[in-house]
């Protein structure tokens, strides 16, 4: 039957252009129901299936919330982005970042010693080098279930996507992700406001203290009892304690803390002086190139990016950025609208006339 309309679809490409728009029209029905399989788009623009696309993606998530005429959201650049048309690159990303985590983490635990339990213990370079490794990809399974909340590792299976990103936060530390999944859209749909947005400070935005308020939000007993169960696990299977301290309680705290300060103090601390909400339009974004942007926290620091098109997956977020600058730089250069900040300062700026735009404009390229 596939392959069948698969020739059908294919024979209909050399039409003429009314006799082929009458064949759209009449299998948008077929197409919608095999929007995994790229084949049955054949002849149609990359426009066309991604908007179907985003209309799943509404089905199940949400936009963010913005007012017309606020130039800082940039709704007349949402179109420029297009999520990827295929979930596959999405499911490869994640495996490979669980997999890749799943190594370093046996070879800590089983293979490591460390100084002060053995004789004969790893160099100190050894010990260091799997250790910040180990971090780092802690932070990917957290990216990992990020994305899995937002639907983009497998956007057009909820189930895999799902299951995925429940793994992934399992391993991480057995957070609950249902709840994470719940605050987290909290957060997107009330960000920066006091009480309403889970993430953000209780009234003091000093650092230390808004992260303790932060991750404790997220703790829970059963947790805790998941991880003292896991522990015990490991230990049985010939894991010492003195390397799951190591590498599976202190590992992860740090990476929680990096987290924490480029996807969350970084992009929404208030600016000195300022009292009040910091929705997301004036959320900051990273001006480090992308293999920096990467190596500090997977892109997470491209955050206003990310609040702009939540269905983009992490490994995505520069080219957001990248069609975001072309397109600002453009209106600057024409001194054309739509212009406006999605970094601090220049977005915390009204709206006003032309002039104030362009400058906003002409800031964010600058600073981006």
């Amino acid at each position: 039957m596939s392959g069948r309309c698969t020739r059908q679809l294919e024979a209909h490409k050399h039409v003429s252009s009314p006799h082929y728009a009458a064949f759209y029209v009449a299998t948008a029905p077929f197409r919608r129901k095999y929007l995994l399989s790229p084949p049955y788009t054949m002849g149609l623009k990359t426009v066309e299936f991604s908007s179907e696309v985003i209309k799943l993606w509404e089905r199940q998530y949400h936009l963010p919330q913005e007012v017309d005429g606020d130039f800082r959201t940039h709704k007349d650049k949402v179109h420029l982005y297009r999520p990827p048309r295929s979930d596959r690159p999405g499911i490869i990303v994640a495996c490979t970042v669980l997999g890749c985590w799943a190594a370093l983490f046996i070879h800590a635990l089983w293979f490591i010693k460390l100084p002060w339990t053995s004789e004969n213990p790893s160099s100190w370079l050894h010990i260091a080098a799997v250790f910040f490794s180990l971090e780092f990809l802690y932070t990917g399974l957290f990216i990992t279930t990020h994305d899995a909340m937002h639907g983009t590792i497998a956007l057009r299976n909820r189930r895999l996507n799902d299951f995925l990103g429940q793994l992934a936060i399992s391993l991480y530390a057995w957070f609950d992700y249902s709840m994470l999944h719940r605050k987290h859209w909290e957060h997107h749909n009330h960000t920066g406001i006091p009480l309403a947005d889970p993430d953000f400070h209780r009234g003091n935005p000093n650092l230390l203290l808004w992260f303790g308020q932060f991750m404790v939000s997220y703790m829970t007993v059963p947790q805790f009892l998941k991880i003292a169960a896991w522990s015990n696990v490991l230990l049985l299977l010939g894991a010492p304690i003195a390397n799951q301290l190591v590498f599976m309680t202190a590992a992860p705290l740090l990476s929680a803390f990096r987290l924490f300060y480029y996807g969350t103090y970084v992009p929404h601390h208030p600016p000195k002086g300022h009292v009040g909400p910091m929705p997301w339009q004036v959320s900051r974004s990273s001006s480090a190139s992308d293999l920096l942007s990467f190596l500090t926290c997977y892109h997470f620091d491209m955050h206003w990016e990310h609040h702009r098109w939540p269905y983009a997956p992490w490994w995505q977020l520069p080219i957001c950025r990248q069609l975001l600058r072309q397109a600002v730089a453009g209106d600057a250069a024409t001194g054309g609208g739509g212009s406006g900040g999605g970094r601090g300062a220049a977005g915390l700026e009204p709206a006003g006339a032309e002039p104030v735009r362009v400058a906003a404009a002409a800031a964010v390229v600058a600073a981006r």
